[in-house]
């Protein structure tokens, strides 16, 4: 069977994509790519105007989507109507096999080459051109890091340097070698347990953001005793810094200190109860009016709560709740989208390497 078609195979249920562009047009070849990508844009530089070789190989590993990818020179964007805004988007973290990568992240100019790990959020757009290049991309949902630390950092362009963050290098490398092997409960499994090494790769970011002061042990703790009295007080319309200092016996000036990093206490409270909306909302059996729901997450009046979720994603709490959030953020659905492209059935390659590449150039 031809090697020219994008292509699927279920290995022991776990699911796997091909993408090969070998024999197809240089416009055909990027049709083929950029439809697998449909969230990010794909364009072909000078150098490949002719010519473009795409060799692709993804795995759905627990929640999150690992992907394999050897590509000729092109330009990888995310466009403004791709973005993907509040706890239904992911981050994007690219290790850097072999080629050289140059452009801008979140305005920033960058330059990035062999063994670069960095990160991109779903919810900020960049430009980056590469030459030919082998890289490892893990793609995790927010909701998913969200339970294992007790906040996201600012991540988008960050690059990791730290040993935990050249053990997570090795290990998505690794993968992806043995991933075609994996059945789906050891997928389930080693899922788990790459998101414990995300996590712990991404402290060295949380850290660098936090001034010298707020990595005083007790920090922490005071955070998580007030993230929990929030938790147990969203429906209240009181539920002030001041209340909080109050309730918990707290210097005003360690809460916002604490909260500093996270943009703020009174950010962070509606932040909680914005994300909860979108939780019932989601939720079949969810059918109070959105001045109940309002009411019920401590939101002065129904326009306020409209108002503050239509920033935070993007559409009303009616679309919402009729139409979905947009979906491309949830990783399950996107891996499944991928999977309708296949017109063909072909295996990726049991070792996780694409087979007979072409010599790598530039």
């Amino acid at each position: 069977m031809s090697e020219n078609k994008t292509a699927l195979a279920m290995n022991h249920a776990l699911p796997a994509l091909r993408i090969s562009s070998r024999g197809l047009p240089a416009q055909e070849a990027l049709r083929l790519w950029s439809g697998a990508i449909a969230q990010l844009r794909a364009e072909l530089t000078v150098d490949a105007c002719d010519h473009i070789f795409v060799d692709v190989s993804a795995w759905l590993i627990g929640s999150s989507i690992l992907c394999t990818n050897h590509v000729s020179p092109a330009c990888l964007s995310r466009a403004a109507e791709q973005l993907i805004p509040g706890p239904q988007g992911h981050v994007s973290l690219f290790h850097i096999v072999g080629g050289e990568w140059e452009g801008e992240i979140g305005g920033q100019p960058v330059s990035l080459g062999a063994g670069d790990l960095f990160c991109l959020e779903s919810s900020q757009g960049f430009r980056l051109s590469h030459s030919w290049s082998r890289f490892v991309v893990l793609v995790v949902p927010r909701e998913a890091l969200s339970s294992l630390m007790s906040r996201i950092p600012p991540l988008h362009g960050e690059r990791l340097t730290s040993p935990s963050a050249h053990v997570l290098a090795a290990h998505l490398s690794a993968l992806s070698r043995h991933a075609p092997s994996l059945g789906q409960d050891e997928a389930t499994s080693m899922g788990r347990g790459t998101l414990a090494l995300v996590s712990a790769a991404l402290r060295e970011i949380e850290d660098r953001h936090l001034p010298e002061r707020e990595r005083e042990p007790m920090t922490p703790t005071l955070r998580i005793r007030v993230e929990r009295h929030i938790e147990q007080n969203l429906s209240s319309n009181a539920l002030t810094p001041e209340a909080i200092a109050r309730d918990l016996h707290i210097p005003r000036s360690s809460l916002y200190r604490a909260f500093a990093p996270l943009g703020g206490i009174s950010s962070y409270i509606q932040t909680r109860r914005l994300d909860t909306a979108c939780a019932l909302l989601r939720h079949p059996e969810e059918h109070r009016s959105m001045g109940e729901l309002a009411e019920a997450l401590g939101f002065d009046s129904t326009a306020s709560f409209s108002k503050a979720f239509r920033r935070r994603f993007g559409c009303s709490p009616r679309e919402a709740r009729s139409k979905g959030l947009p979906t491309l953020g949830n990783t399950r659905t996107m891996f499944e989208a991928w999977l309708q492209l296949q017109p063909a059935i072909l295996p990726p390659p049991r070792d996780g390497t694409s087979s007979a590449f072409p010599p790598a150039e530039g």
